[in-house]
């Protein structure tokens, strides 16, 4: 789309597509060189969904370029380059073809269910402008459509930690419709919640939020988001440690029954 920002997956697709067409080559004539489907071709060529290392490779040999050719190098460089830390935005763009999504959140209710009025809680109590504020809520809430969309909306699974209860955010008022509308979408059946109880400890998701998706055709993509920076995670080895710390949580975390009693109980107490 016109307005997607350049970001070095979107970089690496352009070269793709010149290098390829300099060769005359179609992008079925590229994928049987390389040993690919024509569909990852394209996704990658899109940047709908990031090339791996693997790809790469590939894709160098099928150019004839001697290893670690240019492909390889520039993915490897993305990797560890500062702006690679920069990639909310593909993130978001990414989240819009998932297949499945997953997030968890050890200190706010995770964005996808946040209601309005929550979000301008937040936002108030932060350094944005009032019209930057404006924007971002704006954002946010279209970003809550993939959820509900009338066409094949991916399953969504959700956990938090049970101190996000017991955290005001605005008025007793507006927590009790944040947790209300956090059950209304429980009911939904592609959104699951679960609660991560206190008296559990010390686990491997402790002190961030995270964000992972599932890709059609392609590996899992990480957002890890701190106070104060993000850092999206398109190498598939990392995307699968964060995966694995994700799958322990669930383990962890409250039932489903057990996580919306305790969300209706935390509501009942605003509500009083």
């Amino acid at each position: 789309m016109a307005d997607t920002p350049m970001t070095p997956a979107h970089y690496i697709g352009g070269e793709l597509i010149r290098r390829r067409e300099e060769r005359g080559w179609a992008q079925k004539n590229l994928a049987r060189q390389a040993g690919m489907s024509p569909s990852r071709v394209a996704q990658i060529e899109r940047a709908h969904v990031p090339g791996t290392l693997e790809n790469f490779q590939k894709i160098d040999r099928a150019f004839g370029d001697p290893a670690p050719g240019f492909f390889e190098r520039f993915w490897r460089f993305s990797e560890e380059a500062p702006f690679a830390k920069n990639g909310f935005d593909q993130y978001v763009e990414y989240e819009k073809i998932a297949v499945s999504i997953s997030e968890f959140s050890t200190s706010y209710v995770p964005g996808l269910l946040q209601t309005e009025d929550y979000i301008r809680a937040l936002f108030s109590a932060g350094t944005l402008a009032p019209d930057a504020a404006e924007a971002a809520l704006v954002k946010r809430l279209a970003r809550q459509e993939v959820l509900t969309r009338a066409e094949d909306p991916p399953p969504a699974w959700f956990i938090f930690d049970e101190v996000v209860l017991s955290r005001p955010v605005g008025e007793p008022s507006v927590m009790a419709a944040q947790l209300g509308h956090i059950l209304d979408m429980a009911a939904r059946p592609n959104v699951f919640v679960q609660v991560m109880p206190i008296s559990r400890g010390a686990y491997g998701a402790l002190g961030g939020q995270m964000g992972m998706l599932s890709l059609p055709d392609g590996p899992n993509v990480v957002y890890l988001e701190g106070s104060w920076t993000g850092y999206l995670v398109e190498e598939t080895a990392k995307a699968a440690q964060c995966g694995l710390i994700y799958d322990r949580a669930q383990t962890m975390a409250l039932s489903l029954e057990e996580s919306a009693s305790t969300i209706r109980r935390a509501m009942e107490g605003y509500a009083s």
